[in-house]
């Protein structure tokens, strides 16, 4: 019975303290993550006052940035990401300098799934030799995130790359659905002068390659997405639906499929400019299948402009 006493007494003592090492641990990674909160917060605000104080006290903010700059790397790739160009580009010259640059392509390589993407996203800020040849070699991980994150850098910023080369390049390490993720990433009026080199037959020997990708994607995305939404109660819904399965015909069409959805969500959820029901009952011309000009209450076409 002591024997017994004594295993328990040992028993509750091991479990006490592995409570307490718990406690530490989770202590330790809390603090952490409040000090990094905070350092983002920090240094959020700096920029936000940089950016509506350029004019007035320019050397002033931007000395404060470039004190935490070459330390803070990941933070202000996270800022980059939560901010639209506009916003960004009084900013813009602080970090062009080699030497932070060099640290933003190290966390496009180094960092977690996060930090790749943030620095993939602003690294297309940043257009040159290096930067291209980091994002090119960081279309290549296996990691679909990252892949994609950094093929929609190449093509925003790079204009010599093509996006039959990024979708065949993507081709050879993440799935078929990230190349769907990819292509429903793309900016519209990216996929509107794909279609346009495609419908030209500006291509190169790797046609038949990309011809079979683009089939894969309608065949097991585009197509079922499609059949599934003709379930929709709307009617203008039902219809729009039919027109895309349509287009699965050919790579152009498989394309401006693409395209369509891209620009009803451009348009409707990201610059809210009108409601999904009004663009497709009163713009979308399901004859030719494209958007017809859209005018707003002073009649000036939108500057965002298909037809």
């Amino acid at each position: 019975m002591d024997i017994l006493i004594r295993y328990m007494n040992i028993y509750n003592v091991s479990m006490i303290f592995a409570g307490l090492i718990i406690v530490f641990i989770t202590s330790i990674i809390y603090l952490d993550r409040r000090y990094h909160r905070k350092r983002f917060n920090d240094l959020k605000l700096k920029l936000d006052n940089l950016i509506e104080q350029k004019s007035k006290v320019n050397a002033f903010y931007a000395s404060k940035i470039s004190k935490y700059a070459l330390n803070s790397v990941d933070l202000i790739a996270a800022v980059f990401a939560e901010k639209q160009f506009n916003e960004l580009e009084p900013v813009l010259p602080l970090f062009e300098n080699e030497v932070f640059q060099k640290k933003l392509r190290t966390l496009l390589k180094k960092g977690t799934t996060k930090e790749r993407i943030d620095a993939a996203n602003m690294l297309s800020y940043y257009p040159s030799t290096q930067t291209f040849a980091a994002l090119n070699h960081a279309c290549k991980n296996h990691n679909p995130e990252v892949a994609v994150a950094a093929a929609l850098s190449l093509a925003i910023s790079n204009p010599n790359v093509t996006l039959d080369e990024l979708i065949i390049l993507l081709s050879h390490s993440i799935s078929q659905n990230g190349l769907f993720c990819f292509l429903r990433l793309v900016p519209s009026f990216k996929l509107m002068e794909f279609e346009t080199e495609i419908a030209n037959q500006q291509f190169n020997k790797a046609d038949d390659n990309l011809s079979n990708i683009l089939t894969q994607i309608s065949i097991n995305y585009i197509t079922p997405y499609a059949m599934l939404a003709k379930e929709d109660r709307r009617d203008y819904m039902r219809a729009f639906y039919e027109s895309l399965i349509d287009l699965q015909n050919s790579s152009s069409g498989i394309i401006h499929s693409c395209y369509l959805l891209n620009f009803i969500n451009e348009f409707c959820y990201q610059e809210k400019i009108c409601s999904i029901e009004e663009l497709i009952t009163e713009y979308f011309d399901f004859t030719t299948k494209r958007f017809v000009h859209i005018l707003d209450k002073n009649n000036n076409i939108f500057k965002i402009k298909h037809g």
